[in-house]
């Protein structure tokens, strides 16, 4: 008896040991049936990719209704993708769970297709979707539109193919600058930030230089947004500035918007990094006569020589000084003898070149145009940049 028991706990031992080597057919099954999952969903998300892929790229450019047929289907598949979270695997998104179609790296479809490929067709059609249905949703609620300008300001940032799309889109201009143009622009310091950092994004592309230039909202927000809003948005306002200034026709815009002093104003009171971006500014549009004439009768070579004996961004503001110093006006208040001796002393004391260079160049100018044998019309010659 005592052998059979004894031979019988083995069993069970045995039997024990080979349950826990083994997996259960529920284990199996349940692993079978994920995998297959698994398998189903990454089929599933590259079939959604793919049919994105092939929607956009029929939009054609003529018939209405049948746009509005695609975008909303491209909306739909946009969505789709979102739910699957397809922001881990596809790189639509940020990573969060809530904040569709972004991310900084690039984004590769099931086939490999980088949609970062400026060069590719289906990648820009596709970014061109993308900013469509931002725009759009700039348009609805307020956490729309907050999250609509979080996301155009990403993705115009890390994507040259999505700055292209603002010049292709129909009013895009108008319908990126709608949620500031209803309100006071300071009414909602984040969505204010996002969209005015999206305008100085997109200005790397010339032809958004033309249509933000020829806006006629465009350069009025931005210059309110210079007065108004967080420091970010106050630099960046001034930086679109600067880039849209790099075409000649822009010069004049500005100068007639009433953005000169603002400007001004800035390099009075402003955060150092909003001074040597508002310097940048009046350099390049002084480089047109009117522009020069405007800020001088406005006061600005006392307010620099100001900031300049407060120490201030020293090398960057006697470079607007020099711009200034062929200008008639400019050149009387120059040519000032404490101001001239002021100068001099800069010159001879200062440990900067570039510092140095500038004061030179102011000299030379004031010395230059205040000698009587240049006469009336040799001074107004140099007036002309």
């Amino acid at each position: 008896m005592a052998e059979k028991g004894d031979s019988s706990a083995i069993g069970a031992e045995t039997t024990s040991m080979a349950e826990k080597e083994t997996p259960s057919m529920t284990e199996k099954e349940a692993s079978s049936a994920t995998g297959e999952e698994t398998s189903s969903m990454a089929e599933e998300r590259k079939s959604s990719a793919w049919n994105l892929e092939r929607v956009v790229t029929t939009i054609p450019e003529d018939d209405a209704t049948y746009k509005i047929d695609i975008m909303n289907e491209s909306k739909r598949l946009l969505s789709l993708l979102k739910e699957m979270k397809l922001n881990q695997t596809v790189g639509l998104g940020r990573g969060d769970g809530d904040r569709a179609f972004l991310d900084v790296q690039p984004v590769i479809l099931g086939s490999g297709q980088n949609w970062l490929n400026d060069g590719n067709l289906k990648c820009a059609m596709v970014d061109r979707v993308l900013v469509e249905l931002l725009l759009e949703k700039l348009s609805s609620s307020l956490p729309d539109q907050n999250e609509a300008a979080k996301d155009l300001q990403l993705l115009t940032k890390a994507k040259p193919s999505c700055r292209e799309a603002f010049s292709k889109l129909n009013d895009a201009i108008s319908r990126l600058l709608s949620p500031l143009s209803l309100t006071k622009v300071e009414s909602n310091p984040e969505l204010q930030e996002d969209l005015i950092t999206t305008v100085l994004n997109i200005l790397t592309d010339d032809h958004n230089k033309h249509l933000v230039g020829g806006h006629p909202r465009a350069i009025p927000l931005l210059t309110e947004s210079m007065k108004y809003g967080t420091d970010e948005t106050r630099r960046n306002a001034i930086a679109a500035l600067v880039s849209l200034s790099a075409l000649d026709l822009n010069k004049f815009i500005i100068g007639s918007s009433g953005a000169l002093a603002p400007l001004l104003e800035v390099i009075c009171v402003g955060h150092p990094l909003a001074i040597k971006e508002a310097a940048s500014a009046i350099c390049s549009l002084c480089k047109v006569y009117e522009n020069q004439d405007k800020f001088t009768k406005i006061g600005a070579v006392k307010i620099i020589l100001q900031k300049i004996k407060e120490g201030i961004l020293v090398d960057e503001l006697l470079g607007v000084l020099a711009v200034l110093s062929t200008h008639n006006d400019a050149v009387e208040e120059l040519g000032d003898p404490d101001t001239f001796q002021y100068l001099i002393d800069i010159k001879r004391n200062t440990a900067s070149e570039i510092a140095r260079k500038n004061c030179i160049q102011i000299l030379f100018n004031v010395s230059m145009l205040e000698k009587p044998s240049f006469g009336d019309e040799k001074k107004k010659s140099r007036r002309v940049i």
